[in-house]
């Protein structure tokens, strides 16, 4: 599992982003879309058109990381709060990586035995 330090700020793209980037294309999208610098180690969320795939890009001193995450079934739901801004809080992205609903708290799925 990777963690993120209390300094970090986690911005999202709200432009949908081909999943098919990798890192330079990705590093590129956060100078047109967020305007923001790459190499600052602040931790980058990109989407793809179905919110199916979350991709999530930091500089970390030496080179870039990328963090990804697929779901088989429903979709990421973006909270509310962060419509119209792209900075999310921590709390934010962990419900959202989590497939926590933001409006009422409770999972996207259900596990079917």
């Amino acid at each position: 599992m990777f963690g993120f330090s209390g300094a970090i700020k986690f911005y999202y793209c709200p432009t949908p982003i081909s999943m098919r980037k990798s890192f330079d294309g990705l590093a590129g999208a956060v100078e047109e879309y967020i305007q923001q610098e790459p190499e600052s180690g602040h931790a980058f969320v990109f989407f793809g058109r179905s919110r199916k795939m979350v991709k999530i890009l930091q500089w970390q001193g030496d080179g870039f990381t990328i963090w990804m995450k697929r779901l088989e079934s429903g979709a990421f739901h973006l909270p509310k709060s962060a419509e119209g801004r792209i900075e999310l809080s921590s709390r934010e992205l962990a419900a959202l990586l989590s497939g926590i609903k933001p409006h009422r708290y409770y999972k996207r799925y259900s596990k079917k035995s």
